[in-house]
């Protein structure tokens, strides 16, 4: 954990308010800070696990206008429809800005979202300045790793089957992040933060999962799948201690050292795969620094 006390009074909750429709779904969403805009995609399961840590790195809000969004059935945005792709997320991303009316922002996010992200900037590189990827899930490739997240996923999905919606969200966390995650989470978080999540297990499940399943993009064979390389400037954030608890992570930050030339790379401390829950101070003082080293 971070050595810094965390502290904003009793209710740390940031205050989705606005709400913007977009293709199958309306999207609530929040507007902190003033400067260049940011956009912030959030992971799975608890869609307060990026803004509402951010903030106790007060830099960041002071000099960037950070947006942040429920993704489509998360925390009272809806989906007009059973299933989303990864390619369906990221045009909701660009969706929100075009409703906000603006051309060009950072992306920072996390986790799944940071699939959404690197999508994204497939999708419209255009429309994305720069990039902050917090340990983006792509998809593994190493028999290790495969193994690790399967097991992962299938231990879960059987809680997820008896009706153990809580526990099988909470078991899958812990299988990524280490046990050490959950209290960062309870103290990083709005009060009611697991009721938050019980409510949106199901799009963790039966949306997201089997969006990153079917999505077809490979990292292996990115030269053959992508026609237009990202050029804007990324960077490829890691827990140092993310590979102790599941293999996988050094995966995929090596790939995005390798295949993206102008990538820059930072280590967040005492952290693992949740990194801006575990020490979200380091989180923003890396992205403050990055953000600050590639204006607009």
């Amino acid at each position: 954990m971070t050595n810094h006390a965390l502290y904003l009074g009793r209710e740390w909750n940031v205050e989705h308010d606005r709400r913007a429709r977009v293709s199958d779904a309306e999207l609530r969403y929040a507007v902190l800070g003033e400067g260049e805009p940011v956009l912030c995609i959030h992971g799975t399961s608890i869609a307060d696990s990026l803004i509402t840590p951010l903030r106790f790195y007060p830099p960041l809000l002071e000099d960037y206008q950070l947006i942040s969004y429920y993704r489509a059935g998360y925390n009272g945005s809806t989906l007009d429809k059973p299933e989303l792709s990864i390619e369906g997320g990221a045009q909701h991303a660009r969706e929100l800005l075009d409703h906000l009316g603006i051309d060009k922002a950072h992306i920072l996010a996390f986790s799944f979202g940071g699939v959404i992200a690197f999508q994204f900037l497939l999708s419209y590189p255009e429309r994305a300045h720069s990039a902050i990827l917090l340990e983006p899930y792509l998809p593994r490739e190493e028999p290790e790793a495969i193994t690790a997240n399967t097991d992962a996923f299938m231990n879960a999905w059987k809680l997820y089957e008896q009706g153990d919606k809580l526990g099988a969200a909470t078991l899958y966390m812990e299988a990524i992040c280490g046990p050490s995650f959950l209290p960062a989470v309870e103290m990083t978080g709005p009060l009611d933060v697991w009721k938050r999540v019980e409510e949106c297990v199901d799009t963790t499940f039966t949306v997201d999962f089997p969006a990153i399943s079917q999505w077809g993009f490979k990292p292996s064979e990115a030269d053959r799948l992508v026609t237009r390389k990202p050029q804007m400037p990324v960077l490829a954030a890691m827990g140092l201690d993310s590979e102790s608890v599941l293999p996988g992570f050094r995966e995929t930050q090596r790939f995005l050292m390798d295949w993206l030339p102008q990538a820059e790379r930072a280590g967040i401390p005492n952290a693992t795969h949740g990194m801006q829950s575990m020490n979200p101070v380091a989180v923003g003082e890396a992205a403050h620094a990055f953000l600050r080293r590639h204006p607009m």
